[in-house]
């Protein structure tokens, strides 16, 4: 039987791997095709260790002591700064619309 081994990435995939702290702004800096890129991660994280997964345009931000996933991102190569995907999990918070009106 054949040993086992890991697969080989395709041709011109690019992963990389990093560990960062969340700024106090809740932002952090990935050098991506040669610019710096701003993920918007959340203020809600600030200071927090995170491991920053990268292949080829897509980004995932790791909590280091838990693994809960923080953001997820497609770099736009347009932009500077990177939102987060509408769909990555976490705390889900409220803004001025959660207001009821008044009559």
């Amino acid at each position: 039987t054949p040993k086992a081994a890991p697969s080989i990435a395709s041709q011109g995939e690019h992963w990389r791997v990093r560990t960062d702290r969340v700024d106090a702004d809740g932002k952090v800096t990935l050098r991506h095709a040669g610019r710096l890129r701003h993920l918007g991660i959340g203020r809600a994280h600030k200071h927090k260790r995170i491991i920053v997964l990268v292949r080829e345009a897509d980004v995932t931000a790791v909590e280091h002591g838990t693994g809960e996933i923080l953001a997820e991102f497609t770099i736009d190569p347009t932009r500077g700064y990177q939102p987060k995907k509408q769909n990555t999990p976490g705390p889900k918070t409220g803004g001025v619309n959660d207001v009821p009106t008044h009559p």
